[in-house]
């Protein structure tokens, strides 16, 4: 393999591979965010009908038409066959780059040149904490995107480095995804069909399943989607690994939220059997204490809870999870003050009640149950409140884009 040849300021040369359809709402703020750190963009554009084209051309890229035919890796694909540098970072238009300072993608690349990709800190959502994501590799025939939906280059980086005794690095630069927000009816429906396909060429991946189980549970079909959950479990179990697991607990996690609310035993029962086989998973954790707290089970509450509450989202980061960093302040101490007034223990309520409170100052819910029981005497209550989230509120982990 050759060495990487030198770009402008004798750093290696990166270039940026997009594939965009209708993006202009998204696309200024990701270009602009990559503009100084890559030597070329490169914009596949499978038809769109507002601006997109316009800011792409606007911003210098390399525009290339195509038509979509429903395959994401053919046209991630077609991006890295026009791409001309040494390596590659591929991002999306509602992603945005960050990087410690002017040129630290060229930096921590030219850090280790013995490195065939670079695994960035990658936050999916808005305001959840970050995991590591392969986003950076070398440009290399060999190395191309695999699979209709979720697309991965992941088996052919693979390959790659064992053949070129090459590894893979970690770098100190942060991708931040902001297409989640909002109504997500129009990515399920767009996405269900693919994924659909993509099992059945690959069932052995369990992040497929779980991600069809979570279009189908957003489009309202329930019982199709816990068996896409059971599929992804029995998938796991025949083909193990860390990230096999993790995305196992999005199973067990989504389980628990279908039958949070018609039947709380049920979800007690499919909490315990989830965190069971994966402790270490926090968003099992949270899922499994709300519901134990819906099924009266409040004592048992605060152990699971306590863990959590104890950790700073803001410093954290799991290497293959995201987590919402409401997990671990103001839901895990809202059901913690509600667990202590079933229990009857009025003092540490009011004091879970303004640790939530402080953590989401704007939530007036969280501050008015803190001042309802600040200084009530230790007895327990006629009613107690729900937590201000709701017990069926389960958007704590989030699935990664891709794997």
């Amino acid at each position: 393999m050759r060495e990487p040849s030198r770009g402008r300021d004798s750093w290696p040369s990166i270039s940026a591979a997009l594939i965009v359809r209708d993006e202009e709402r998204f696309l200024t703020d990701c270009l602009a965010s990559i503009a100084a750190e890559v030597d070329e963009i490169v914009v596949v554009d499978t038809g769109s009908k507002d601006a997109t084209r316009e800011i792409a051309l606007g911003f210098g890229a390399r525009l290339i038409d195509s038509v979509w035919t429903g395959d994401f890796s053919a046209a991630r694909n077609l991006a890295l066959e026009h791409a001309s540098s040494d390596f590659i970072l591929y991002i999306d238009a509602d992603e945005r780059l960050w990087v410690p300072k002017p040129g630290g993608l060229r930096i921590a690349v030219a850090a280790e040149p013995n490195a065939v990709a670079f695994r960035v800190l990658f936050s999916p959502r808005v305001d959840y904490t970050p995991y590591r994501e392969l986003r950076v590799f070398r440009r290399d025939p060999r190395i191309r995107f695999r699979g209709v939906i979720h697309e991965t280059v992941h088996p052919d980086l693979m390959r790659v480095a064992q053949t070129d005794c090459l590894i893979f690095a970690d770098a100190d630069i942060r991708l931040d995804h902001v297409g989640y927000e909002g109504d997500l009816t129009h990515k399920h429906q767009r996405n269900l069909p693919l994924l659909e396909e993509a099992v059945k060429a690959s069932p052995e991946r369990v992040f497929l399943w779980v991600d069809m189980a979570h279009a189908l549970q957003g489009l309202g079909r329930s019982q199709e989607a816990e068996q896409a959950c059971w599929a992804a479990i029995g998938a796991a179990e025949g083909a193990p690994g860390d990230k096999q697991s993790a995305d196992e607990a999005l199973a067990w996690h989504c389980l628990v939220s279908i039958h949070i609310d018609p039947d709380p035993d049920k979800a007690v029962e499919l909490g315990r059997r989830g965190l069971a086989r994966l402790p270490e998973s926090l968003g099992l954790r949270l899922a499994l204490a709300k519901a134990l707290y819906a099924a009266g089970e409040a004592e048992t509450v605060p152990p699971l809870l306590d863990p959590l509450v104890a950790i700073d989202a803001e410093s954290f980061a799991d290497p293959l999870v995201a987590y919402d960093k409401r997990l671990f302040g103001e839901w895990a101490h809202d059901l913690l003050g509600a667990a202590y007034v079933r229990m009857g223990r009025l003092d540490l309520a009011a004091s879970a009640f303004a640790s939530a409170s402080a953590l989401a100052p704007d939530n007036l819910a969280y501050r008015a149950k803190a001042a309802a029981f600040a200084g009530a005497s230790a007895k327990p209550q006629p009613t107690d409140p729900p937590p201000a989230h709701g017990s069926s509120e389960e958007v704590n982990t989030c699935p990664r884009t891709n794997s």
